[in-house]
């Protein structure tokens, strides 16, 4: 990929590098974000991410289709897929960890889903969820056209339409377990899709869970951490009160970073796992079974006290 990023252009005038900068910008890293972002899809890319993506290895020309897509039928929300970089860590990630059986909630246009069935095994099967009836008609034509349905040699996808929960339900009847679980749905949704997949054993034992957007454009800084607040009344506005209207705005974008902020924290005190919560892209967690190395760390660092004094000590 050329350092320079001349970018091919996609429907409604917006460049490939472009579309990519709308879903960095947003996003948890101070130097990343802008204070104007009511147009991210022609906010200029931070050069941390120029450089990021031209020294990283490109994904194939199948997800440039899926962009030009994206623009196409969703013009005001295609920044909502992952970007170059984030699709590139999510495949790298199947790689490494070789997942058998992997769970999407949130497929959107399906760019996330193809990036990780790329990573797994070819005998591996995907299952993503998604509710808008469009987009997973879109992403089922793009799965099948590039072999991820019914054919050998790659992972299979299937696509689960309709609500997350209804499709956890689903799932958890059927005594399914995921070896790795990915949040990217509804941002309301998270602590019960969390709570869903642990209590009905979802989750294998040596799996993990990837949460999404868990800094919200770095808003979870401002929530009020006491509690969700309740969304304030709409005031009357005239049609030219551009100035209030984006107040409006900024107080649902915040109402989300609330839900996050909810989330973190809740998962942080669940006693049942650990996590670490990453400052990458617009943030994400890492969620696991607490290990019996973590559960009984004190008992661990007894025996090392008893070893260090029977043999003095390491050195």
């Amino acid at each position: 990929m050329a350092a320079s990023f001349p970018g091919s252009t996609l429907a409604s005038g917006l460049t490939h590098s472009g579309f990519h900068s709308a879903c960095l910008n947003w996003a948890l890293v101070p130097s990343l974000s802008t204070d104007n972002k009511t147009d991210s899809s022609t906010t200029t890319p931070d050069p941390l991410f120029h450089y990021s993506q031209a020294l990283s290895s490109p994904l194939p020309a199948k997800f440039m289709e899926l962009h030009a897509n994206s623009v196409q039928h969703y013009p005001a929300t295609a920044n909502k897929t992952v970007s170059d970089l984030q699709g590139q860590f999510l495949r790298l990630l199947m790689r490494m960890t070789r997942p058998r059986r992997v769970l999407e909630l949130g497929c959107f246009m399906g760019y996330s889903a193809m990036a990780m069935a790329d990573g797994m095994a070819s005998n591996g099967v995907l299952y993503t969820c998604e509710k808008d009836t469009q987009a997973a008609q879109l992403a089922r034509e793009l799965f099948d056209k590039q072999g991820y349905i019914g054919k050998s040699g790659k992972a299979t996808i299937e696509l689960l339409e309709g609500d997350a929960m209804a499709s956890l339900e689903t799932l958890a009847k059927n005594q399914l377990q995921f070896d790795a679980i990915f949040i990217d749905a509804d941002k309301g949704g998270y602590i019960k899709y969390f709570e869903h997949i642990m209590d009905n054993g979802l989750l294998s034992k040596d799996g993990y869970i990837l949460a999404d957007n868990i800094l919200f454009r770095g808003m979870v800084l401002n929530s009020n951490t006491s509690g969700l607040p309740s969304p304030p009344p709409s005031p009357t506005l005239s049609p030219t009160d551009e100035e209030a209207s984006k107040k409006r705005s900024k107080s649902s974008l915040q109402k989300t970073a609330n839900h996050m902020d909810a989330f973190n924290r809740h998962v942080r005190s669940d006693p049942r796992v650990e996590v670490v919560v990453l400052p990458v892209f617009d943030g994400l967690s890492v969620i696991m079974h607490k290990s019996t190395y973590a559960a009984g760390s004190e008992k661990f660092s007894g025996h090392l006290d008893e070893a260090n004094t029977d043999k003095g000590g390491f050195v």
